[in-house]
């Protein structure tokens, strides 16, 4: 079922329940998705910058045993591990494909076949896409992204209709299926795998045992995990508290994250 429209709480103005579950668990596991999340919204992936404070708070987060973080994101993880350039904390890429530099790709049926019909489709895109002002295409190996924040409103037909025949043979095949963001078209293979699931496969394998597990994002990709985490702390990167989401809370912007992560900090502190 898609996500219920509901008012929400902000979670800054509802800490004291955040606190009592950090209180009865010690352990925290903090999951991030990244571009809207801890990095605000830039023109083109490659002009996102993380915040200096972020980076702060989540190295001294990190020193503590009983934290476990990582970030959960449609970047590649060396694209992602690049710009953040912090190391003990585990990244999750290509929407949870790749899990801290190991390709997930076993859960991919023919994932050869995968890589060059993921090729095949972004440089055939890139040729078409010449006609829609603004619009580019990211190859990220196991899946693409088509960008379109800077194209004109009366050019996303057109972008809509060639992405449609570009891909609809793959799809007619199984082989990949379509999925939107903000301002983006995401190209995926057709399996039941996503964010939702990544973080279910940290949580078994990696991540910290009876923990209170946090997860903070901003995107459509990010409510399969809200889905997942149904009775953890849930939070949607969102302009009101009217918002169509899975998650318990909601927070205006990335600012807010920070200082949300800034009060975690502070607490998981108390808790060693």
């Amino acid at each position: 079922m898609p996500p219920e429209k509901r008012k929400i709480k902000k979670v800054l103005d509802d800490l004291d329940t955040v606190e009592a579950n950090l209180s009865k668990r010690k352990n925290v596991n903090l999951f991030l998705d990244f571009d809207g999340t801890i990095a605000p919204i830039a023109p083109t992936p490659d002009e996102v910058k993380i915040p200096p404070e972020i980076i702060t708070i989540l190295e001294k987060m990190r020193e503590y045993d009983h934290v476990f973080i990582a970030i959960i994101t449609g970047r590649s993880v060396e694209n992602v591990k690049d710009i953040v350039n912090l190391k003990n904390i585990h990244y999750a890429g290509n929407h949870g494909l790749e899990i801290s530099g190991v390709k997930r790709t076993e859960i991919v049926s023919n994932a050869a076949q995968i890589v060059r019909s993921i090729s095949k489709i972004s440089d055939d895109l890139n040729k078409v896409l010449l006609t829609v002002p603004g619009a580019w295409v990211e190859n990220k190996s196991l899946t693409a992204s088509v960008h379109y924040r800077e194209v004109p409103p009366s050019h996303i037909p057109e972008l809509n209709r060639l992405v449609g025949e570009i891909t609809a043979r793959y799809i007619d095949r199984g082989l990949i299926k379509l999925t939107r963001g903000k301002k983006v078209i995401e190209i995926r293979p057709n399996i039941k795998w996503h964010k939702g699931k990544a973080v279910n496969w940290m949580q078994k394998n990696i991540a910290k045992k009876r923990a209170t597990n946090i997860y903070i994002g901003d995107d459509e990709t990010d409510e399969d995990v809200f889905k997942t985490l149904n009775s953890s702390v849930t939070i949607k990167v969102a302009r009101d508290s009217k918002v169509k989401t899975e998650a318990h809370y909601y927070v205006n912007n990335p600012t807010e994250v920070r200082y949300f992560l800034q009060w975690l900090l502070d607490k998981v502190t108390s808790l060693k």
